[in-house]
């Protein structure tokens, strides 16, 4: 009987990882032509110059001034970073609804968000009139609100552990027609909404440009809004992908999207935009330019927490990946930081303090999300709740004596 059944298995194995999802995936030799329909200009990738960016970049500075009435070079700007970490982004919700309450939180320039990040990126980019809806969404939501697990018949067949159809339906919830008009109507401000997907095909990071998109009037734009958002926060395996459909040489494609955390925690300008090109086209001076700060929030821990690993699968897996999602946002974070050293950038982070439990991964618990919703409401409060360094690693001098 055991045979049998262990024969069935592999049998089955066979069968279902054999199958799969029929798609039409852009050739790769034309990857760089891909473009969504109608809107060529709202992503580019994220690890090289982006033209269209760079004259976008210029293009939301001139427009900030028209729009203040302020001297060209006078108008601070403030950008928010937001990371990947799933229900720990109840933390940043709750440190955006702090901050608020404090009465210094800035309008933002720019605001960049992955995963989790990306969607809090919205209500935090429209501002504080939004932190209810932020709460809702980041403190009444359960497991069976993110996701359902699939029949062990399935899982190979539609390549993930579970159907997201209860994200995708929250999301629809969150991103209604009047906040794509309320974000189009601040892009037309000269400010700026970012998010990044991987593109699973070409092994790179997707930036886009949501307040071009929903300022485009194509008639897809809310739609594309909506899977943009379902993609960065798809992990793989995990969640299924996102197709999304794009046009190459004049034929439709389509392109999978996952989660932006595979490849950054974290992410702003990078390679894509040059600042002092930039400055030059404003004819703004490095000397004359306004302050700019840069405020990233980490849903999570980045400070090694030593605890003793059990020897199970699980455990293993799990440690790995927790470790493995600190390096890369340490790593993230430490080229901000020296960008922002280079270019006399205010640099600022907070994240959940190492004594401070993370929510388990994989969970969606209202009462665990409460918790550090409330937690970084705390924080926020705090007199000094930034750090001007990154943490740990580079030298406890840094911290000590910031700017050196």
């Amino acid at each position: 009987m055991r045979r049998r059944i262990a024969v069935t298995l592999v049998a089955t194995l066979l069968v279902f990882g054999c199958a799969s999802i029929e798609r039409h995936p852009v050739p790769t030799e034309a990857m760089d032509r891909a473009i969504i329909p109608g809107m060529p200009e709202v992503r580019d990738w994220g690890d090289r110059p982006s033209e269209h960016f760079q004259e976008d970049l210029v293009q939301s500075v001139r427009d900030a001034w028209e729009v203040s009435g302020a001297a060209p070079g006078t108008t601070p700007a403030d950008v928010l970073v937001l990371s990947g970490g799933g229900s720990n982004g109840a933390f940043g919700a709750g440190f955006l609804s702090g901050w608020s309450r404090n009465g210094a939180r800035p309008t933002f320039k720019l605001v960049t968000g992955i995963s989790t990040g990306a969607l809090i990126a919205p209500y935090a980019f429209l501002g504080e009139d939004y932190d209810d809806e932020l709460e809702r969404a980041f403190t009444t939501v359960s497991t069976r609100d993110v996701y359902k697990i699939r029949s062990p018949f399935t899982i190979f067949k539609k390549g993930s552990l579970t159907r997201t159809d209860p994200l995708a339906a929250k999301i629809e919830e969150m991103v209604t027609n009047d906040i794509l008009h309320a974000i189009a109507a601040e892009h037309r401000r000269g400010r700026r909404l970012f998010v990044a997907t991987t593109h699973l095909d070409a092994q790179r990071l997707v930036v886009w440009n949501m307040g071009a998109i929903a300022a485009s009037g194509r008639p897809q734009a809310l739609e594309l809004f909506r899977k943009v958002l379902l993609a960065s926060a798809s992990i793989p395996v995990a969640f299924p992908p996102v197709y999304i459909e794009v046009e190459a040489d004049g034929q439709r494609y389509d392109e999978m999207h996952v989660d932006g955390g595979v490849i950054a925690e974290l992410f702003l300008w990078g390679a894509m935009v040059d600042i002092a090109d930039a400055r030059r086209a404003l004819g703004v001076t490095a000397d004359a330019s306004p302050q700019v700060s840069i405020y990233i929030i980490r849903n999570g821990q980045i400070d090694a927490a030593p605890e003793q690993v059990e020897p199970g699968l699980i455990g293993i897996a799990q440690r790995s990946l927790t470790t493995l999602l600190k390096a890369v946002a340490m790593g993230d974070m430490l080229r901000i930081w020296a960008l922002a050293e280079r270019d006399g950038i205010d640099f600022n982070y907070v994240g959940i303090p190492p004594e401070n439990a993370e929510s388990p991964a994989g969970t969606f618990s209202p009462a665990d999300m409460r918790r550090l919703f409330e937690l970084g409401r705390a924080i926020a409060r705090q007199p000094t709740p930034w750090r001007k360094v990154p943490p740990a690693w580079i030298s406890e001098e840094l911290d000590k004596h910031p700017g050196q």
